[in-house]
């Protein structure tokens, strides 16, 4: 069982998750949402190799998490991979 911060996944019933059906969904929110002990366990569970592929894909929230992504696993900066408010859920009504 993962030990992960459960306010990550407020829009979930976290005990539905399935940590390998649900493995990109869990680390995006990790890496958009999380802290220090939240990437830690993401990284024992799933290892470096898939997360650093799942980072490819993530919309994230801001610029502050694409560049600090981008610089820990050596991405190329996208600015598309930033969620605006045509593409995030929390902008619409």
């Amino acid at each position: 069982m993962i030990k992960l911060n459960k306010q990550l996944f407020w829009d979930v019933k976290f005990k539905d998750l399935d940590y390998q059906k649900n493995a990109d969904f869990i680390i995006s929110r990790v890496l958009s949402f999380g802290d220090l002990s939240d990437y830690k366990i993401i990284k024992e569970w799933y290892g470096l190799r898939k997360i650093k592929n799942i980072a490819k894909k993530v919309n994230y929230p801001n610029k502050k998490s694409l560049y600090f992504w981008s610089l820990i696993f050596d991405l190329p900066i996208c600015t598309k991979k930033l969620l605006t408010k045509e593409s995030s859920a929390f902008w619409q009504r």
